[in-house]
């Protein structure tokens, strides 16, 4: 029997393997990036395709072009293509962000030669018929109708306009009008353009099959959809002048409340110890804004802050919901722990439990062989690799009282941050 009364031995966490993926390239060219790792016989292929926000000429091209490669083919319908991943077990997503779309697929390696001709339909010979085009941009505007009742989209949305301006990808910029102004030829010529090979990145992760690159090149190495490169584009970043902004929702129960900066990208010396100081301010549930404003003041129920990087910008945002009379509260209070952090030294135990909390998070990011294979994309885009997250574990094991404090006097001035209220 064990003896629960004795304490089981507590081990620091160690440094996870970080594997490194091998690359390869298809016969026309077509980068192919093996993460070789797992015990279990599956495979996930990610088809990354540069095909996102950043690269549209009107508002909804990336979404549903990505979207309507799921709804049928030259020789499958969007009914068959689910009941052929359903009947292998397999599973397939699409997605769309600033940068990509996405298509991946998770799958036994014995059902991929059955699989591969079934993607490579879909990406070579989308048909995006008349019908099904009206049906998802009929189901896109019903879910956005849904999606803008909401203070914290509504507060997300104009938050994102005053840190980037308005004709900036990353500002969520979508109206209404955009569903009536969106063709099917505007589908049909951007999937022409971006969902080519020359545009075209396949991540490979698991305990691939020896044989996966010939059969990769045999259903994707061809010339057939070789396309054209695109042209870099460059948007310049406008914020707003006005640090205060309110969207008036009527009617409505909460306010939502963003509060942010324009920030580094990660690839500025400055960003690894930002995520550390993020996570004390905000990052986590035993974070300072959780603790004061949710715990002591019982003004929301939850609050948090980022640090997001994007390709082409960064910034820093928290986040929250609460009553309408507790705004000036919650705001004040914000300001009030960036205002701690920039005059008083953190603690040495408090800096402990952030440091353990971010080492097993740490740990988590490479637990698996997809977990690696997203780390590594999650840098790679970036045009980063490995020796990024070297240098944040050491971050994590060295960052000192000192510099998280030299950090908050040069990022938490509060006259750099910008406020978006919305709410009634």
């Amino acid at each position: 029997m064990i003896d629960r009364t004795i304490q089981p031995p507590v081990s620091e966490t160690g440094k996870p393997d970080m594997l490194v993926p091998d690359t390869n390239r298809l016969s026309n060219g077509l980068p192919v990036h093996i993460l070789n790792a797992g015990t279990q016989e599956v495979t996930r292929l990610d088809f990354c395709f540069d095909a996102g926000l950043w690269y549209e000429n009107k508002p909804l091209q990336a979404a549903l072009s990505n979207a309507m490669l799921q709804e049928g083919s030259l020789n499958y319908s969007g009914a068959q293509l689910a009941e052929i991943m359903d009947f292998h077990g397999a599973y397939i997503q699409f997605a769309v962000d600033h940068h990509q779309g996405v298509i991946s697929l998770i799958s036994l390696n014995k059902h991929l030669p059955k699989l591969l001709p079934v993607v490579e339909d879909l990406v070579k010979h989308s048909l995006m018929e008349a019908h099904e085009v009206e049906t998802m941009i009929r189901r896109r505007k019903q879910r956005f109708l849904l999606e803008n009742e909401k203070v914290k989209v509504l507060c997300q949305k104009k938050f994102s306009s005053v840190l980037f301006g308005d004709e900036h990808p990353y500002a969520q910029t979508v109206q209404l009008k955009d569903f009536e102004a969106i063709t099917r030829g505007d589908l049909l010529g951007f999937y022409a353009c971006h969902y080519r090979s020359e545009n075209c990145r396949i991540l490979a992760s698991g305990k691939t099959d020896p044989n996966l690159i010939d059969l990769l090149d045999k259903h994707f190495g061809d010339n057939d959809w070789q396309g054209l490169a695109l042209d870099s584009r460059r948007f310049s970043v406008q914020p707003s002048s006005q640090k205060e902004q309110r969207v008036v929702k009527q009617e409505a129960i909460q306010s939502a409340i963003r509060i942010g900066r324009l920030l580094v990208k990660k690839d500025h010396p400055d960003y690894l110890g930002l995520q550390v100081l993020n996570t004390l301010l905000g990052g986590y549930f035993s974070s300072r804004l959780m603790a004061n404003i949710r715990e002591e003041k019982g003004y929301t129920y939850g609050i948090g802050s980022s640090v997001v990087g994007l390709k082409e910008a960064g910034y820093w945002v928290i986040a929250t919901e609460t009553d309408q009379s507790y705004e000036e509260a919650t705001i004040r209070e914000v300001f009030l722990e960036m205002k701690k952090l920039r005059e008083e030294l953190v603690s040495e135990a408090e800096l402990y439990r952030v440091r353990q909390y971010l080492l097993g998070e740490f740990v988590r990011d490479f637990d698996g062989p997809f977990a690696q294979a997203q780390s590594f994309q999650a840098v790679a885009d970036f045009g980063l690799d490995h020796r990024f997250y070297e240098q944040y574990y050491q971050t994590l094991l060295t960052i000192q009282p000192a510099d998280l404090q030299a950090l908050a006097q040069k990022y938490l001035q509060q006259e750099d941050f910008y406020t978006v209220v919305a709410g009634a």
